[in-house]
């Protein structure tokens, strides 16, 4: 049964999270990636190199449509930020997703 929007039990899972996307998730990211025709080209850690979870996809134009539906299906379903970018516009080489999971990026 899914659980009501807005609900105690809903902001509590997603609080749970925390700010990073995790490594098994960040697997499954780079997985997903592979099969659109891309690939996970770049994760991020601190200064200290503490893992903070965000990561960069980099996709050729045009992306294998399924598979690049799946890769975004996956982000929404886990609940991980992305924002999707098309590099070389009037004539687009590629589709850049920066990944996270902290707020107001």
């Amino acid at each position: 049964m899914e659980q009501k929007r807005g609900s105690s039990k809903v902001i509590a899972d997603i609080v749970r999270m925390g700010a990073r996307i995790s490594v098994h998730d960040m697997e499954d990211i780079a997985e997903t990636a592979e099969a659109a025709g891309g690939a996970l080209v770049s994760v991020s850690g601190s200064d200290d190199d503490d893992w903070c979870g965000n990561g960069r996809i980099i996709l050729k134009w045009p992306p294998k449509k399924d598979e690049f539906f799946t890769l975004l299906d996956l982000l929404v379903h886990r609940r991980i930020n992305h924002e999707v970018l098309i590099n070389g516009i009037p004539v687009p080489r590629e589709v850049m997703i920066n990944v996270s999971r902290q707020l107001g990026r």
